[in-house]
């Protein structure tokens, strides 16, 4: 037969078995309680082995978005400038980096200036030197200097934070923000270098100053001190002079020759009283005498003064104060040798953005 057999088939094999008992509701209500333990069992068991797992820090990367901002940013500020630079790629390094870096080459117009090594910053930086050179740079340059600045010295980019210090805030650095200049090269080929430049800080004047009178005072009490040593000496007798002084004059012979042969002592001519000289002051002091205290003490006020340093009044100084000054007009902080020591050697300049728009100028 080429049919299927109707043995076979599923609905018949199924009738023939008889299916399982129903179980009584006692039973079943048995069963469901057994089975929602259990099942709150594993749910617990679940819950307790699964780890909890943190959610991933944020990627070293910026957004699409953050990079075509910046690059929106850059052909804005930039466009004005006559600024010759290198796009770099887009660097982060946790809160250090920034979307849009460029390597600084040229500024400037006719009046170009060339940054060597070329410093990485951020774009606006970049656009407020541009502004810079023309306003205060090559102006304080000509007016003081009889030249323009062709080359600046400097560096920006660094991820670190203020000072290199932990426990201070980020430095500007750290965003390309800033950059310090430690040196001008004029276009009739001197540098001008801000360590030896600028001159005497004030607080090295101040620092001379209470080193000076130190010295004065020590002079003064030594000069007082050995007067009062001197006063302080008994006067020697005739008898002890006469033997310290162990000479053997014709007159001194006859007087002791006197007394072994009289036993008497001779008898003394009275005293004419001092005699004036040419060599003797009309005050009557000896020439060869000690200086007095008041005689030390304007020596040594004297030195004081010559030892104290003076602010220095060449042109290179002058054109680095006057550039030190016209900058603090253009960024919100500039920082220089009179700051602190660390910044003895370089200018510091940068655009942070502060609540308080006062900026910082030391």
């Amino acid at each position: 037969m080429n049919g299927p057999s109707p043995a076979v088939t599923a609905a018949p094999r199924a009738a023939a078995t008889p299916p399982p008992a129903a179980e009584t509701p006692k039973t079943a209500a048995a069963t469901d309680q057994v089975a929602g333990s259990s099942g709150a069992a594993n749910a617990s068991e679940t819950r307790e082995l699964v780890p909890i797992v943190k959610a991933a820090p944020p990627p070293d990367e910026w957004t699409p978005e953050q990079l075509a901002t910046e690059l929106r940013t850059c052909l804005q500020v930039l466009a004005p400038a006559a600024a010759e630079i290198e796009l770099a790629e887009p660097m982060k390094n946790g809160a250090c980096g920034t979307p849009a870096p460029l390597a600084l080459r040229r500024l400037g117009g006719s009046r170009r200036v060339e940054f060597s090594p070329p410093p990485t910053m951020n774009c606006r930086l970049a656009a407020s030197l541009n502004d810079w050179i023309e306003k205060v740079l090559q102006p304080s340059a000509e007016k003081v200097l009889g030249t323009r600045v062709k080359r600046i010295i400097g560096a920006s980019y660094s991820c670190r934070n203020v000072y290199n210090n932990p426990k201070l805030t980020l430095s500007e650095h750290a965003t390309g923000n800033a950059i310090d200049i430690s040196a001008f090269v004029t276009a009739d080929g001197r540098t001008v270098k801000v360590l030896s430049g600028w001159g005497p800080t004030d607080r090295d004047i101040v620092a001379a100053q209470k080193k000076a009178e130190a010295r004065k005072a020590v002079a003064v009490a030594g000069a007082a001190s050995s007067l009062k040593g001197k006063a302080t000496v008994p006067p020697l007798s005739a008898e002890a002079a006469e033997a310290k002084s162990g000479q053997k004059s014709p007159a001194n012979l006859q007087k002791t020759e006197y007394r072994r042969e009289t036993g008497k002592t001779p008898q003394e001519k009275p005293d004419p009283g001092p005699q004036k000289d040419a060599a003797t002051p009309k005050n009557g002091a000896d020439p060869k005498a000690a200086p007095a205290p008041a005689e030390k003490a304007g020596s040594a006020s004297k030195d004081v003064q010559a030892a104290i340093p003076k602010p220095a009044t060449s042109k290179e100084a002058m054109f680095l104060k006057r550039l030190h000054e016209g900058s603090c007009g253009l960024f919100t902080t500039v920082l220089g040798p009179e700051a602190n020591e660390a910044h003895r050697d370089h200018f510091h300049l940068d655009i942070k953005i502060r609540r308080s728009k006062t900026p910082i100028c030391r």
